[in-house]
């Protein structure tokens, strides 16, 4: 089985960050990667079948399986496939644009440390039970955007950025009804700690930043593919610590904790593969039909 998806209320299979049963990230998920990190941008009005292959093939993908991940994103409405000639050109639908400025934007918000004014974003979200795949959309998005699930329809964040587009969620999904909003305070700073124990599980958290520093401290590239590698494989990995990890300001975490070095050592690499990575990509991403 390549990938282990989780499907939407609307039927659709939501093309979130998933790793193969080998435990590598699967053709699809890294697609969506390139696609988010290459393609969704101004200007840019989407991409080459062949370059998606030439692509992921720098990465290891064989090309058949990026050719199914392709069709399964076509089927599925999340890309739209027009013919050209030979050739395929592979647009962003809206939602699967609306899906990955998301990522972008929680990607950088990640990189920053979360302001603290002592107060809790708190969701009261208990919808009936006729209502529960909406539900289940929505709670999914809390946990993306960084919000811990204290149980009885519950939720709690320190950082208000995921706020407006869960409002946009709640309110699309038909929940706005049963959803009620509030800030909090916790004034004993025991009961506090003992909150997020409660919410999240920071073990796992600390294991996930420290697994990427691990991997990316002497990490280097060369010009062209090796940095596109370098860059997209960071953008994938940095996902996959942020789908985790709530960005809790600094005075509710322990004073060693590894989210910080983490967070720099991501924008220096970044940084240091961007414009090779980015060249190396335009010359990929040229009209194969002028040969």
């Amino acid at each position: 089985m390549e990938d282990d998806e989780e499907t939407r209320g609307d039927g659709r299979t939501a093309p979130r960050t998933r790793r193969t049963a080998g435990g590598g990230p699967s053709a699809r998920t890294l697609l969506l990667t390139v696609l988010g990190e290459y393609v969704r941008w101004p200007g840019h009005d989407g991409v080459w079948s062949p370059t998606a292959v030439a692509a992921l093939g720098a990465l290891g993908v064989p090309e058949a399986a990026t050719r199914r991940a392709i069709t399964r994103l076509t089927q599925e409405g999340w890309l739209l496939a027009r013919a050209q000639g030979r050739y395929t050109r592979l647009t962003l639908a809206p939602s699967l644009y609306r899906l990955l400025t998301g990522w972008t934007e929680r990607l950088s918000r990640a990189t920053r440390e979360t302001p603290w004014s002592g107060q809790w974003q708190q969701l009261l979200l208990r919808p009936p039970a006729a209502l529960r795949e909406a539900r289940a959309v929505v709670e999914e998005q809390l946990a993306f955007e960084g919000f811990g699930d204290l149980g009885r329809g519950v939720w709690i964040a320190a950082d208000p950025g995921g706020v407006d587009a869960l409002r946009a969620l709640i309110d699309e999904r038909g929940l706005t009804g049963h959803a009620t909003w509030m800030t909090s305070t916790v004034c004993d700073a025991a009961r506090e700690r003992a909150l997020v124990d409660q919410a999240w599980d920071l073990s796992a958290v600390r294991a996930d930043l420290e697994a990427f520093v691990n991997r990316f401290t002497d990490a280097r590239a060369g010009a062209g593919e090796e940095a596109f590698e370098l860059r997209t494989r960071l953008v994938h990995a940095w996902r996959l610590t942020f789908e985790r990890d709530p960005r809790l300001p600094a005075a509710l975490l322990p004073a060693d904790w590894p989210g910080p070095a983490a967070s720099d050592l991501f924008v220096a690499t970044w940084r240091r593969v961007h414009e090779p990575a980015q060249r190396w990509w335009a010359h990929l991403d040229r009209d194969p039909r002028t040969g």
